[in-house]
């Protein structure tokens, strides 16, 4: 705490010593007049600051009613203070702390001073002040040999040769001429100046050359030294003449590299090699990259079967590394027709080269009402009929949609030579035609008989058909049918009498 108060106080007696500026005491004021809104008031004083020998400015805050005319200095006379004014020093003031009041010399006449020196003098009257000072003669038509009268103080001398300026003889010394017209002529040896080790002396009084330049003054500058390196020379401290490049540097030969030599590495598919050398003081090297190989990939593709996916493997030659690309999907099996295993369920071979899968699923059996009292229960994927015979495949039969949709175009047509089913199957299931399907048969299939079909109520209608390059086309209205299969009779056509 003892030490914070010593530095305020310190601080404080600083700013109290600058000369021109003095704190104020506190709550002083003076009266101003705001020249913006006529206010006369009083107004407290921030500073006083010295303005020139006679004044000092008193600055103080803006107008309290209506603080628009900004901070306002006022001038005040230099006052107070106890010193007796002298010709050099006056009184201090007690507000700025400017001193003011000073007297000045009171100098008395001008006396001629018969010295030879062609001078006069004068001297302050002020008791307990010797100050004085002397000026040359001056006017009175004074000459180099006869006198004349100063008109300052009125003293007789002798005006002195005018001299002009020295110029340079050559020989080493310098020469001037009397101005005055008078033939006097004044002659001095060169002198001043310094030669250095490219030029001479200049004279300092005609600004001539003289003499001889001096081969030993130089104007050396202070060279650090470099080491030499592999690749370049090096020196130790030197100095050099900025003038005439005097040097003392001497030269030391480059080191030249000192190579290490580093393993070979051969690239490989996925980095690069090198081989090269490198220099154990300097960053210098060999180095010569060998891009990467990039893998020699070899195709082998692996063809889809009924169960797996098919997909193309790529194998690197060199590093065997590997990835697959180019997935196809599994082909599924390819079933041939599907025959009775005499327990409600059927089964089938893949037709695939090298599968061995024999598929099995439930028999879907539909009833028709063939005649009064009578029905055909059956199983349009594999043929097996209920009190008729097996129905078996008609590999000649196609369909296609006409209308709506047919989610598998393997349509399943089989006959026993009496009745004859159309469904369409994937897998041994049956799938729902939405629209009409077009059937194409044989044309031998129905020599002499044609198609009467047999709806599930009982209800038989003949099937028209059209012929179309030794086939016959019947179109099917799987529209309104809520069943995925369709029974037929083949009926015999009666020969016209």
């Amino acid at each position: 705490m003892k030490k914070w108060l010593i530095w305020c106080l310190t601080v404080l007696a600083m700013v109290c010593l600058i000369p021109g500026i003095v704190l104020k005491a506190a709550a002083e004021t003076v009266p101003v007049y705001c020249s913006r809104c006529g206010i006369r008031e009083e107004r407290e004083v921030r500073r006083y600051e010295k303005y020139d020998s006679t004044y000092h400015k008193v600055c103080v805050d803006a107008c309290q009613s209506c603080h628009n005319d900004g901070n306002v200095t006022l001038l005040q006379v230099h006052t107070g203070g106890t010193e007796t004014p002298t010709c050099t020093t006056g009184k201090t003031c007690e507000k700025c702390g400017a001193k003011y009041g000073i007297l000045g010399h009171d100098w008395g006449a001008w006396t001629p001073n018969y010295d030879g020196t062609n001078t006069h003098t004068r001297r302050c009257t002020r008791s307990n002040c010797d100050a004085k000072e002397t000026a040359p003669c001056s006017g009175g038509y004074a000459a180099c040999d006869s006198l004349g009268m100063c008109e300052t103080c009125g003293g007789s001398y002798y005006g002195g040769h005018a001299w002009g300026k020295w110029s340079s003889a050559g020989n080493g010394t310098h020469i001037r001429s009397c101005m005055n017209y008078c033939s006097e002529v004044d002659t001095a040896s060169c002198f001043g100046g310094t030669a250095t080790c490219t030029a001479k002396a200049v004279c300092e009084a005609c600004g001539g050359e003289y003499g001889e330049k001096d081969p030993n003054n130089h104007d050396l500058v202070q060279h650090a030294a470099k080491a030499p390196t592999c690749t370049e020379i090096g020196w130790d401290t030197y100095d050099r003449c900025i003038r005439c490049g005097y040097t003392t540097r001497k030269e030391l030969p480059a080191l030249n590299h000192d190579l290490v030599r580093h393993v070979a590495q051969a690239p490989t598919c996925t980095e690069k090699g090198w081989a090269y050398d490198t220099c154990s003081r300097c960053d210098y090297t060999t180095y010569a990259e060998l891009p990467a190989l990039n893998h020699d990939y070899q195709a082998v593709t692996v063809e889809p079967t009924c169960e797996t996916d098919g997909y193309t493997i790529f194998t690197c030659s060199r590093c065997k590394d590997s990835y697959t690309a180019d997935p196809t999907d599994q082909l599924g099996h390819q079933f041939g027709a599907w025959s009775p295993n005499g327990t409600g369920s059927q089964s089938a071979d893949c037709l695939r080269q090298g599968c061995a899968h024999t598929g099995s699923t439930d028999c879907r059996k539909f009833t028709f009402r063939t005649a009064e009292g009578e029905t055909l229960t059956f199983c349009p994927v594999c043929g097996q009929a209920e009190n008729a015979a097996q129905l078996e495949m008609i590999e000649a039969a196609t369909a296609w949609a006409n209308s709506g949709s047919l989610f598998a175009e393997d349509v399943t047509a089989r006959t026993n030579g009496e009745y004859l089913s159309v469904a369409f199957e994937t897998a041994g299931n049956l799938t729902q035609p939405t629209g009409r399907v077009r059937l194409a048969l044989p044309a031998g299939l129905l020599e002499g008989k044609k198609l009467v079909r047999i709806a599930p109520d009982g209800t038989q209608a003949e099937l028209p058909f059209e012929t179309e390059r030794g086939k016959l086309i019947y179109t099917l209205d799987f529209a309104n049918s809520a069943l995925p299969v369709m029974l037929f009779r083949l009926v015999p056509q009666t020969t016209a009498l």
